[in-house]
């Protein structure tokens, strides 16, 4: 059999999870070619329904620049990487396969890992806020923050719609070098922090909140602290009190912050 890929890796995830930062990393553990298809439609076909490919940064040493998509489609690649975000995993009980006519559309592969990347929902929710770029007319604070404990509960395996899964901690994944080396071994893959501190230039415009200014030095930035700017808006506050189910997944799952148990505490989660 001959295998189109090496490596195929699917993100599952909710958009501004920090995901973008997690495959620029995983990236730098593969050889080139590498190719990313970015927030594709589930069960289409990947190649036709992206958001965009490979346009990051242009200058960037991790991408294969080819115009021609079919011309991707039909390469040989180390590494492809599939994006797909704000999907409700809970429908893959239905037994479809999320990418349309695989075989066919992206080609065999010989490993195959679905990644699913979860960053807390405080500092989630408060980057989609702040996006740059045009502004949704409406952000559905409850539909989302609905889809983030689907997400918390296959994380912690109290569903299986993912199989195999890689589950990834964004928070940890950002803050403790073991648990990068822990995820590089799960893959088989030899450790490497070379793309840790990389910003995408043009995925989701980088950082809702400092755009693309930390790029090379990504480990400073206030990932986990970007809930502050909201902790006195009302709309934000409301958007967690009741949400109990949240707050009990959230304890989990991610380290101790005392800040925001502190108001967790003061909104009566």
């Amino acid at each position: 059999m001959e295998f189109r890929n090496d490596n195929l890796l699917t993100f599952f995830t909710l958009r501004r999870s920090g995901h973008h930062a997690v495959m620029v990393w995983l990236a730098y553990h593969f050889k080139l070619p590498i190719f990313v298809l970015n927030a594709v439609t589930p069960y289409t076909d990947p190649y036709l329904t992206l958001r965009f490919y490979n346009n990051w940064d242009k200058e960037s040493d991790w991408l294969v620049h080819i115009e021609d998509i079919e011309q991707i489609r039909k390469i040989q690649k180390q590494c492809l990487m599939i994006g797909i975000q704000d999907f409700d995993i809970s429908r893959l009980a239905d037994g479809r396969d999320v990418i349309w006519e695989r075989q066919r559309t992206v080609g065999e592969s010989l490993r195959v890992h679905n990644i699913l990347v979860l960053r807390d929902p405080f500092n989630m929710l408060a980057s989609r806020w702040y996006k740059p770029g045009p502004v949704p007319k409406l952000i559905d604070d409850a539909e989302i923050l609905d889809l983030w404990e689907i997400y918390a509960e296959e994380f912690l395996g109290l569903t299986n719609f993912l199989k195999p899964k890689i589950a990834v901690n964004y928070n940890l994944w950002f803050l403790n070098t073991d648990y990068r080396k822990q995820l590089s071994e799960q893959l088989g893959l030899a450790f490497t922090d070379a793309g840790l501190n990389f910003v995408p230039k043009s995925a989701g415009s980088g950082s809702s909140f400092d755009k693309t200014s930390y790029d090379g030095k990504a480990n400073q930035m206030k990932v986990l602290e970007r809930w502050k700017i909201c902790q006195h808006d009302k709309r934000f506050c409301a958007a967690f009190r009741e949400r109990h189910k949240l707050a009990n997944l959230y304890r989990k799952i991610f380290p101790n912050a005392p800040d925001l148990e502190s108001f967790m505490q003061m909104i009566g989660i």
